[in-house]
């Protein structure tokens, strides 16, 4: 176990011994989320599939970073069929910690299969439309609609349990009790197939005191029994008629002909223009569904995004008893706090040279002791590395063609921290430095071109100026 607050790892006292912190309620609250996923472990070996997912869910609402619980979460959804849950929790499993994450072979596994994945999404959509064929009432479109679904997705427990639920409406009791069986098979001690378990067994029961002719019947019927048929016995005799006829003639040959042509004509048109429609349709649906797939994954960035943004709130929160003692830098760790969250607005609106420009208001000398300050203003740099470089590179130019010498030292400065293969930034504040006197800080600049970029336009005119430095020495 390590500490939450500097990363050391803990030992058995309650505070921390590389930093002090008092650890005692963080050790507790990580026991109790292991604890619940050492239970939600074990109730998924016995296939209490949702009471997995209830342990599971507390394990990570306690510890939201238990890699182990979020994957065995979306191992327990996919089994039960929830595909896009399964789905979901693996995503943001791999966000939280990209390297050995065993949730990207999980994704790679179910993308192999790019026709199954797209079939089981589709399940859902379909789950959709059977549950609102249920509740208008047309349960025969919803029984139908259910069956082809279990055929795609036959795990989706609450499929079986909505069909059970429809032939219990229908009287259909037997095919209830069968279809809420597969149900409990997949998850043994799920509370509502239970309930409509118990519920289908005493309507049978009662049925079976009082009205027994109508269950015989209606066994009869399910299994398909033909009632009243007559056999054959040993002495009858088949004869087949008589099918020959004379030679056609020309009239009727031409006939047949033309009857064969537009019968192929016909066949062209019914099946072979519906088929080329249908491989349309369905490429269309392929490119849909990269897109569709596209999407969830940068909503889950956003959602990331969104949830350090909202870290960084309660930080900020918790951090404003303590402004106090910044005041002295002219507020400069709270213009660093705001800038920083106006950046991260502006790049989920997807307007990146605003939030280029709040990033380019941070104060980097400033020291803000916020490890979640420190990430999030990483990702964010790594996120918009070539347009930082960019914007920071014009800025110097134009800070340069005012004359503000100050303002244009910075800007080259962060555009070579952005991008360090920049000779013409080295350059250019090479020169910058030169004309105001800071000889040495620009014999910097000029060496880092000989030593860095020898294919550079500007190597010759900067190992001139250092070596013309040496001979002044």
């Amino acid at each position: 176990m390590i500490c939450f607050n500097c990363g050391n790892i803990l030992t058995n006292s309650d505070y921390c011994s590389h930093c002090g912190m008092d650890v005692s309620i963080y050790k507790r609250i990580v026991k109790l989320s292991n604890a619940y996923y050492n239970a939600g472990l074990i109730k998924a070996q016995n296939r209490d599939l949702s009471g997995a997912v209830d342990a599971l869910n507390r394990c990570i609402k306690l510890n939201k970073r238990q890699i182990d619980a979020r994957n065995l979460l979306g191992l327990v959804y996919f089994e039960m069929g929830e595909t896009v849950q399964a789905f979901r929790e693996w995503v943001v499993s791999l966000h939280i910690q990209g390297d050995n994450n065993g949730a990207e072979k999980y994704l790679e596994a179910i993308q192999a299969d790019k026709n199954k994945m797209d079939e089981l999404n589709h399940t859902i959509r379909k789950f959709n439309v059977a549950l609102a064929y249920a509740q208008n009432g047309t349960e025969d479109m919803a029984v139908i609609q259910l069956k082809k679904i279990l055929t795609q997705n036959p795990n989706l427990v609450k499929g079986h349990q909505l069909l059970a639920l429809l032939y219990l409406k229908q009287g259909e009791y037997e095919r209830a009790k069968k279809s809420i069986m597969k149900a409990l098979k997949i998850d043994k001690c799920n509370a509502l197939s239970t309930n409509y378990l118990r519920e289908i067994n005493k309507c049978i029961d009662d049925e079976r005191k009082n009205n027994p002719e109508e269950r015989n019947r209606r066994r009869r019927a399910n299994r398909g029994l033909i009632l009243d048929r007559e056999y054959l016995n040993g002495n009858d005799v088949i004869i087949p008629k008589n099918s020959f006829r004379e030679a056609f003639s020309s009239a009727q040959t031409i006939l047949h002909i033309a009857l064969g042509l537009v019968l192929g004509a016909c066949l062209v048109y019914f099946v072979v223009t519906p088929a080329r429609i249908s491989r349309s349709s369905e490429l269309a649906a392929d490119v849909k569904t990269d897109y569709e797939q596209k999407i969830a994954i940068k909503n889950s960035t956003i959602s990331e995004l969104q949830r350090q943004v909202d870290d960084m709130e309660q930080e900020k929160n918790n951090a404003e008893q303590d402004l106090e003692k910044y005041k002295g830098q002219s507020g400069s760790t709270a213009d660093n706090y705001s800038n920083l969250l106006k950046a991260v607005e502006a790049y989920i609106d997807e307007e990146y040279t605003k939030s280029i420009e709040y990033l380019g208001k941070i104060d980097n000398s400033v020291k803000m002791n916020s490890k979640a300050f420190d990430s999030l203003l990483e990702k964010m740099n790594t996120e918009l590395k070539d347009e930082l470089a960019k914007t920071y590179f014009n800025n110097a130019k134009a800070a340069q063609n005012k004359g503000d010498i100050e303002e244009c030292i910075e800007w080259y400065q962060k555009a070579i921290e952005a991008d360090g293969s920049n000779d013409e930034a080295y350059y250019r504040l090479g020169w910058v430095y030169s004309q105001n006197g800071k000889t040495k800080k620009a014999q910097e600049m000029f060496q880092k071109i000989v030593n860095n970029f020898p294919g550079s336009k500007y190597y010759e005119d900067a190992r001139k100026q250092v070596k013309d430095k040496d001979e002044d020495e």
